[in-house]
């Protein structure tokens, strides 16, 4: 994934394909220092302090936006 596909998908719940098949989902966001470092967080951790596990984008091959709504627990 480029870092121009990326901003579609920035800090936005979605399902993410690697290149080793693996599926996941969560929020990927680009740190706000102005270096492309890209941070993938849980959906339930996405609010909470601290910028979640370094990943490449290069190894992100598809992204589906889920939607747009709040998870809610309980």
């Amino acid at each position: 994934m480029t870092a121009q596909e990326f901003s579609y998908i920035n800090d936005r719940p979605c399902r993410f394909k690697l290149k080793s098949g693996k599926e996941f989902f969560g929020v990927i966001r680009e740190t706000p220092r102005g270096t492309a470092n890209y941070f993938f967080t849980t959906l339930s951790e996405r609010h909470k302090s601290g910028m979640g596990i370094l990943i490449n984008l290069d190894d992100v091959v598809g992204a589906e936006v889920l939607h747009e709504a709040e998870t809610k627990v309980g």
